[in-house]
């Protein structure tokens, strides 16, 4: 079953209508879907597909002449990507054809990046006059974005449209689980960030414990070695990569903290976080309209997020087959305090994508700072900012078994005088587990409160 990228997809069909040369690059985070959105896209259709390989240069040429000589129906053997590009050039004179490079940084990297020169020649003096429709994909975000988007790359301006695929957002990622109930569906996105490859391992209809047992805390299961592989595919110092996420997913957000607890030097780890930071694992988090000084470091991938927060502290654990007697003890009471954070995330993208605004959106973020007159430090889990005018929403998200009361909107008040920045305060709140009569009442008289439950979110309940 193919799910979401309707985005995507219009746009390639669009491109693909057009009959002319078109050239898109496809990139994104490994398991993201890159290659089922290109098959999907170019099922049915004339297509020569060359997924290139960590092996030598003329291992892939011999690659690529089988491709060309299963599309052809007749065997051909090509002495040079020069020669194979230029056949397949032919091939599109008079008909659409589709030719995709997948993982292109394999091999461009192999071959010191001559392989885009060669390619960026073909296009403009030969290709021009042709149907061809290139794609290059590749799961190598900064190469990608440094070498073949960059200005400094041969291919610059010659590519005519670029997709970037990220992540499915919490509703696309629901979709995977149709019969969950809307807090399961948004635990299964706090745990697989809304990669496919992941999502397509949940089944619903079993619990999501018995999904979690099978999935992830069993060491035979894909997703339990799943962080580290990851690592091992992107960096050669896999140990001291993962000693920074265990340290992060222990509350070490600074600098200075994270080295010490990850035992790396101080002045070695920052070119360790950008790394991580380039294949969006990490990055780092400011409040709204503050400086970059005041951010913290964080874990963004979901997954790497969960991985690190429940499974390497439960290591032995697992590996002992234990897990199914444990679980209801150290899983179960520790998944909302897991998904405090997640499900603010998820109220960000309800905000961006979804909700019914007041005013055309500016930015959306979270802001956190000393207060002067309550001696504490506070946060405003979610601060969304008019573009047009000194309005703000402020919201409160909670992810608990209680309900939120009319407390919480005196705090909000308080927390938005702190914050400044805006004129005009919009108090939202968001809430697991629904709302007390107290504020509920409020919320009817007031147009500057509103109320929204985890349902209202995914779109099946009432907004107060």
């Amino acid at each position: 079953m193919f799910i979401g990228r309707e985005a995507e997809l219009k746009r390639l069909e669009k491109m693909y209508s057009s009959n002319k040369l078109e050239f898109a690059t496809v990139y994104g985070r490994r398991r993201v879907g890159k290659t089922t959105l290109i098959n999907h896209f170019t099922s049915g259709r004339r297509c020569i597909f060359f997924a290139c390989q960590k092996s030598s240069v003329n291992e892939n040429l011999i690659e690529l002449s089988a491709q060309v000589s299963a599309f052809l129906g007749y065997g051909v053997k090509f002495s040079s990507f020069i020669e194979a590009f230029r056949a397949i050039v032919r091939y599109s004179m008079d008909e659409r054809l589709i030719f995709v490079i997948d993982e292109y940084p394999y091999l461009a990297k192999k071959d010191n990046n001559a392989i885009s020169s060669i390619i960026q020649n073909i296009l403009d003096h030969e290709a021009k006059e042709s149907k061809l429709f290139l794609i290059l994909s590749g799961s190598s975000i900064s190469f990608m974005e440094d070498e073949v988007l960059g200005k400094e790359s041969p291919l610059h301006g010659r590519i005519t449209a670029q997709f970037l695929v990220k992540p499915f957002d919490y509703l696309d990622s629901g979709r995977f689980v149709p019969s969950y109930s809307c807090s399961d569906k948004a635990i299964v996105y706090g745990i697989t960030g809304g990669i496919p490859r992941y999502l397509e391992l949940f089944d619903d209809s079993v619990s999501l414990k018995e999904n979690l047992l099978y999935n992830i805390f069993d060491s035979n299961s894909v997703l339990f070695n799943e962080r580290e592989n990851y690592l091992k595919e992107e960096f050669s110092e896999v140990s001291t990569y993962s000693s920074i996420l265990n340290a992060i997913a222990n509350g070490c957000t600074k600098i200075a903290d994270i080295a010490s607890l990850a035992g790396i030097q101080v002045g070695a780890l920052p070119s360790y976080l950008n790394k991580l930071r380039e294949v969006g694992v990490v990055d780092k988090l400011v409040p709204l309209g503050e400086s970059e000084k005041k951010g913290v470091w964080r874990i963004c991938d979901l997954f790497f997020r969960f991985h690190s927060f429940f499974v390497t502290r439960n290591i032995s654990t697992i590996v002992s087959g234990r897990m199914p007697q444990a679980y209801d003890k150290v899983v179960a009471p520790l998944l909302n305090d897991y998904m405090g954070k997640v499900f603010e995330e998820i109220v960000r993208q309800y905000i961006e994508r979804h909700a019914d605004l007041p005013f055309p959106l500016g930015i959306v973020g979270t802001w956190w700072g000393g207060s002067r007159t309550l001696h504490k430090e506070i946060e405003i889990d979610v601060v969304a900012k008019s573009a047009i005018s000194n309005e703000a929403i402020i919201g409160s998200v909670k992810f608990r078994e209680r309900m939120i009361d009319s407390k919480e909107l005196e705090l909000m008040r308080s927390y938005s005088r702190e914050m400044g920045g805006a004129e005009n305060f919009l108090y939202w709140f968001f809430s697991k587990s629904g709302f007390a009569d107290d504020i509920k009442k409020l919320a009817e008289n007031y147009e500057n409160i509103r109320l929204f439950t985890i349902e209202d979110i995914y779109g099946s309940g009432v907004i107060f």
